[in-house]
């Protein structure tokens, strides 16, 4: 077989091909499949986090630390924003994709061993991230759960440290219809005699059955702050301190993630959120107390009405804009549904933009006239697609955009 795996096939066309795969939770695929590539994920620890919110924020302040600790650190997340390398960065880089691209061969070429193993995207991902990491002789690997956790491709690595995050109601139709049973799933990527750090939940019963899968090894972290981003630098300090990590000053902007004002709009404070479900959303408009125009756009969820009433009584909101963000697995949300809940819930001036740089545009434009900030918030699809316009516009390089830290 040639550099490209055969004549027809290229590996990022195959990898493309992987999403027609769907999800599938279980360790078999790539387990055999780690084993074809010589388990490179036993060659560095990791730290390995699940939760339903806030996990892609705690792995990526905890990058931060341990690159300001000299460290060359790994950080695995998903999805990305704009491409696929976006999921392998080194030290809060994207890799480049010439090296993404060789080790992607790799697995495509291993796969098609008999008997021929059909990994799905994210695990065909997670697959090439960790031959990137072991190539690059990391020294520690930052790992962001997928989806659950005892089933998630991302429990077969070698880890040193697991954490949890929140707790909530998103994806039940796999993880389970109660929040204990969602614990049960995402506690799951505990391991004997290693420590698991969670954040303290309300939830007496999801404490309690955290509690029994991780006994003594629990350690609980109670937040003093009920900001997300501000419990995640913390939560994080509170591992590094475990792992004999100095608590250095860093910085990390990481758009749709953290939650600050990004320069999109010329003398405009611009607040870009990929908060989606119910949880995220309550967290990040609590604190966005000036008046401001909105761009909204989601992906499909069986619980969109639950989850636009969170918008209820938003006041501070004086123009919205829905549209229908590109990517993704799941097809958008017809902007026009999401009108017509907004409007049960008390919403009057909105307008229906599909196309997401249209709406940009225009909610550019309305944020001048009406003299006010503007959010952007929804799909991580949305806050993609006006990224890679942002970075044509003024003639930016991705890969700094991209840059974590």
């Amino acid at each position: 077989m040639d550099e490209q795996g055969d004549d027809t096939l290229s590996p990022k066309i195959w990898l493309s091909d992987r999403i027609s795969k769907g999800v599938k939770l279980g360790l078999e695929n790539c387990t055999e499949m780690l084993i074809r590539l010589g388990n490179p994920e036993k060659k560095f620890p990791s730290v390995h986090v699940a939760g339903t919110n806030g996990k892609g924020s705690l792995c990526a302040n905890l990058s931060a630390l341990a690159a300001e600790n000299k460290l060359i650190v790994g950080f695995f997340s998903s999805p990305h924003l704009i491409f696929v390398e976006e999921r392998a960065r080194i030290n809060g880089r994207p890799v480049d994709s010439k090296i993404f691209d060789k080790h992607l061969n790799s697995v495509m070429n291993a796969s098609q061993i008999e008997p021929v193993i059909e990994t799905t995207y994210f695990e065909t991902t997670f697959l090439t991230t960790m031959l990137v990491f072991a190539d690059a002789e990391i020294d520690i690997a930052i790992m962001e759960t997928g989806l659950g956790g005892r089933l998630d491709a991302t429990r077969l690595v070698n880890a040193s440290v697991c954490a949890i995050t929140t707790i909530s109601h998103d994806h039940s139709e796999i993880l389970g219809d109660t929040l204990a049973e969602i614990a049960s799933e995402k506690a799951g990527i505990y391991r004997p005699n290693i420590p698991l750090f969670s954040l303290y939940h309300k939830d007496i019963e999801v404490r309690n059955v955290i509690k029994k899968i991780a006994g003594n090894d629990l350690k609980w972290f109670k937040p003093m702050s009920n900001n997300g981003w501000e419990i995640s630098k913390n939560f994080a300090k509170m591992i590094a301190k475990y792992l004999g990590w100095q608590i250095l000053d860093y910085q990390v902007i990481w758009p749709g993630r953290s939650i600050d004002s990004i320069k999109w709009i010329e003398n405009k404070k611009c607040i870009v959120s990929a908060a989606h479900n119910i949880e995220s959303i309550e967290n990040d408009i609590q604190f966005i107390d000036e008046k401001h125009v909105m761009l909204l756009g989601m992906t499909k969820k069986s619980n969109l009405e639950d989850t636009l009433k969170e918008f209820k009584n938003y006041s501070n909101c004086c123009y919205s804009i829905i549209t229908e963000p590109s990517g993704g697995r799941n097809p958008p949300v017809p902007s026009e549904e999401i009108i017509s809940k907004l409007k049960i819930v008390g919403f009057d001036k909105l307008e229906s933009i599909n196309n997401t740089i249209d709406a940009f545009k225009k909610i550019e434009l309305k944020s001048k006239q009406l003299d006010s900030s503007v959010l952007i918030i929804g799909s991580i699809y949305l806050i993609g697609d006006i990224m890679n316009y942002i970075a044509k516009r003024d003639n930016l390089n991705l890969y700094d955009l991209l840059t974590i830290h």
